[in-house]
Order: C-alpha cells, then sequence, then structure tokens
C-alpha cells in the first residue's frame, strides 16, 4: 500500500497548479457576479438621499425557517439598489408586526394583504405566490379532500386569512392556530392534532430537520387557498415603501422563484468522497480559466443591458412627460384590483381629473408652458394622495386616481381635497389652474370599461356646472 508521504510527493506539482487553477476560478467568478449599481437609474434624487448611509432592519419572522433566509430574500429583491440591511433575531409573526410598529425592524417580509393590516402597513406589489399544502404522520392516507376529514382537527398559521378562508368554505372543519409552523407540526406529530395547514415553503424548510421524519406531506389546498405575499413597511414611511416597490417590480421572477426553489428542498448529507472532490474542482477550475477571456469580454455588456433593461422596464408602466403611471399600468391594476374585490368584497372607488380650459393654455403659452403645467399639476396630485392609490394620465390633460380599500364618500372628501389644493396653487405664468372632477364606486359585477364611464359622465356633470367642482355618481 502507498505511504501518504509517497502519495503527497507524487501528487504535489498536481496540488500546486489545481490551487492555482481554483484561485483563477475565484477571481472569474467574482468579476462575474459584480452586480451593477441601477440606483441612480431607477431611484428618484429623493429616494437616493433617503437610503444614503442609513440601514434597514428586516423583521426576520419564523415563516421564514430562520433569519438568513428572511435578509437574504430581501438582499436578493434589494440587490440592485444597494440598500444597507441587517436583520433581527428569529421572530414570532406577533413580534415582527410589533416589531415594525414599534420601530426595532423597517421591513417585514412574507406580509400577505388584508384589510386590517392596511391599515398599518404598506404593501409592494407582491412578488411570489405560496402554497398551502397539508401536513400528516406518515401511516395516514392522502389527503384530497379535507371536508372528508371534518371531524379532525387541523392546525393553522396565525399569521395570514386562510382560517378565516376556512371557515367559509368548510364551516364545520375543527381548527386552531399556532404562531409557529414548527409548533404546528410538533402537535401534529405527538398526535394532538390530525394535521397542519402551512406554506410549502416553511414546511420544506422545517422538514430539512430530522426531528420531523415521521411527518410528510399528505396533500394540498385548493389553489384558490393559495395566497400572495409582499414586503411590508410602517404606514408612516411611504418613501421606504415606494423604493421597495420599485425593487420588487425590478427582480427577475425567475430568480424570486429560484430562491424560494432552493428553500424548499428536502436536504440529505450523503458521505464525502474526497477523491471525487478533487477531480470536480479541478475540472471546473480548468473550464472556468478557459472561459477566463470570454467572460470579460462580456462584463461590460452586461452592465449596458442591465441598465437599458432597468430603464426598459420603468417606460413600459410610466407616462414619460408627467412620471405618473400610463394606460398599460392602469389596466392591469384596474383588472387586479376589481379581482381582489370580487373575491374579498373589498371597496374601490376611482374619480377621473380633467384640467379646466386646458387648450387655451396651450393655444396662448405654448405647448413648453403646457407640458410643465401637466408636469407640476401630477406631481401635486402624487404627493396629496395615499401611498396605495394610483394615480394615471389617461390621456391629454385627463388624468384618473385609482383609490383601493375606498368608498365613495372617503374618496369626495379626497377629490375635495386636490381641487382645493390644485386652485391654491401657482402654476406659474398662469395665474391660476382649476379642474374638474368625476367620482363613482365600483358595484359587484362592473367592468373597468362600466366604472370608468361613469366617472366620466360625473366629470362632464362638473364640467356643464361651470367647471372646478367635484361630482358624484353612483349609476
Amino acid at each position: 500500500m502507498e505511504k501518504p508521504t509517497e502519495l503527497f510527493a507524487r501528487l504535489k506539482p498536481q496540488i500546486f497548479v489545481t490551487i492555482y487553477l481554483l484561485c483563477m476560478s475565484f477571481t472569474v467568478h467574482s468579476e462575474l457576479n459584480e452586480e451593477p449599481d441601477l440606483t441612480s437609474q431607477i431611484l428618484t434624487v429623493e429616494e437616493r438621499n433617503y437610503i444614503a448611509n442609513r440601514s434597514f432592519t428586516v423583521c426576520s419572522v419564523a415563516q421564514a425557517a430562520g433569519s438568513e433566509a428572511s435578509i437574504d430574500l430581501v438582499k436578493l429583491i434589494t440587490t440592485s439598489l444597494n440598500i444597507n440591511l441587517r436583520s433581527t433575531p428569529q421572530l414570532s409573526w406577533q413580534e415582527g408586526l410589533t416589531g415594525l410598529k414599534n420601530k426595532t425592524c423597517d421591513i417585514l417580509p412574507w406580509a400577505t394583504y388584508t384589510i386590517e393590516r392596511n391599515r398599518r402597513m404598506n404593501f409592494t406589489t407582491p412578488y411570489a405566490r405560496i402554497i398551502r399544502v397539508i401536513v400528516t404522520r406518515q401511516e395516514r392516507a392522502y389527503v384530497s379532500d379535507i371536508s372528508s376529514f371534518e371531524d379532525e382537527l387541523f392546525v393553522t398559521e396565525s399569521n395570514n386569512q386562510i382560517l378565516g378562508d376556512l371557515k367559509k368554505n368548510y364551516p364545520r372543519l375543527k381548527t386552531i392556530q399556532s404562531d409557529l409552523t414548527a409548533t404546528a407540526l410538533e402537535l401534529v406529530m405527538e398526535g394532538k392534532a390530525f394535521a397542519s395547514i402551512a406554506s410549502l415553503y416553511s414546511v420544506a424548510n422545517l422538514f430539512n430537520n430530522k426531528e420531523f421524519g415521521e411527518l410528510k406531506i399528505s396533500g394540498r389546498l385548493p389553489p384558490e387557498f393559495d395566497d400572495v405575499v409582499s414586503l411590508a413597511s410602517r404606514k408612516s414611511d411611504a418613501m421606504l415603501n415606494a423604493i421597495l416597490d420599485k425593487a420588487v417590480r425590478m427582480t427577475n421572477p425567475k430568480q424570486i422563484e429560484s430562491f424560494m426553489s432552493q428553500g424548499a428542498i428536502l436536504k440529505f448529507e450523503p458521505e464525502i468522497d474526497y477523491r471525487l472532490i478533487w477531480i470536480i474542482g479541478t475540472s471546473i477550475a480548468i473550464v472556468f480559466s478557459l472561459l477566463l477571456w470570454w467572460n470579460r469580454r462580456l462584463t461590460g455588456l452586461n452592465h449596458q443591458l442591465a441598465i437599458v433593461h432597468a430603464e426598459l422596464e420603468l417606460l413600459s408602466i410610466t407616462d414619460t412627460l408627467t412620471g405618473s403611471y400610463n394606460r398599460l399600468k392602469i389596466d392591469r391594476s384596474f383588472a387586479q384590483e376589481i379581482t381582489r374585490c370580487e373575491r374579498y368584497n373589498h371597496s374601490l372607488s376611482i374619480f377621473m381629473i380633467d384640467i379646466d380650459h386646458f387648450k387655451r393654455v396651450n393655444d396662448k403659452h405654448g405647448h413648453l408652458i403646457g407640458d410643465e403645467v401637466l408636469i407640476k399639476f401630477a406631481n401635486t396630485i402624487k404627493k396629496n394622495i395615499r401611498g396605495n392609490d394610483l394615480l394615471g394620465r389617461w390621456g391629454g390633460e385627463e388624468f384618473i386616481v385609482i383609490c383601493t380599500e375606498t368608498n365613495i364618500k372617503d374618496a369626495e372628501r379626497v377629490a375635495e381635497k386636490l381641487r382645493v389644493l390644485i386652485e391654491n396653487t401657482c402654476f406659474s405664468p398662469l395665474k391660476e389652474i382649476t379642474a374638474s372632477f368625476g367620482v363613482t364606486q365600483w358595484k359587484k359585477g362592473e367592468s373597468q370599461e362600466m366604472l370608468v364611464t361613469k366617472a366620466d359622465l360625473a366629470m362632464y356633470q362638473s364640467k356643464q356646472q361651470g367647471r372646478n367642482k367635484v361630482s358624484v355618481t353612483t349609476e
């Protein structure tokens, strides 16, 4: 048998070559993963100043199956904006909500939208869909329909609307709630509950722990029980929500899907064959070394492509003159909001705005002054509506505001506030600018076209009554 010293002497040249090639591969890997700084292309000056020299704390809630998962997710989403992040120790969902309220943390990942939470928190555009699965002991049969097990006890997560939806669809189902998914799984493993209903992501992460080896995923809830998750922040911090929302919209969904999939893989630890590692490592190092020249040429091009892609994404949903949303974005938002109202019976109001006698402005002062008026008009509205409301340019001097979770009375108050504000704003060199408003509320069964037509008719009623008025219609 060959002695270890003789083996080392025989392999010493190969070892040095391998170490050199591995070092070269790490250099290439570093260059390939150098992210372009897109902050200046995506954020406004005010937003860049807001995050400069400031760090934000991520609430590491228990759904993430560990603090690393929470902060890694937020880092992935905000990677192009260079936001400084730190994380809390692992918290329960209620502790995360308390931390957000007490300002011990700033960003709450894995947040699902509810009317109640919307009063206390801002939500970004959803970044992922959460599938609800049914977890039982290994000896249990496959659960295809939970209505067949209404005599059994189910444990659910306490941080989402799942309990309400279950009671609505399965009124006889016996349920209890648990703050932590791990606690729910322990109740099932100990036989104190028949099954746990939880997110696939959190369950798969916990299944990597050998303590839950007696459990299995025995089924899933129908797709209508799935939830979408967002990043949440304090209601008072609209600027942070706007920045996070841009980060979510600019993140490639495939990257988030890959992150979630990695977290949901059930892991095992095979026996390590170090000789195989040497062979594979050397092969990888050689391949990376051969690709070095080509990858260096691509680095600059990738940087430019990333910038162009970010700009195109924003341009595709933004009116280039006023910076408000364009028709494409408004149409998409209408479809989403009407679907949500149909499902949860929420309130939705809109109002149309038309600048009075705007043609006279263009005829008398020229189109450049007219453009300046449109820009200032849009900025005035944007600064005085809620963070969850959407402002869009409908065409020419017409604008539309979508007021989510708002009844017609509240929408009328917002419109009247804006009308007075515009009337008292200086639009130099003009003496004054006024606007006519048409307010209406969505009714069950109405389409986007019907809703816009109602608001349009109300706006023209304001015009006929002398302009600079707010008119309301429910029909």
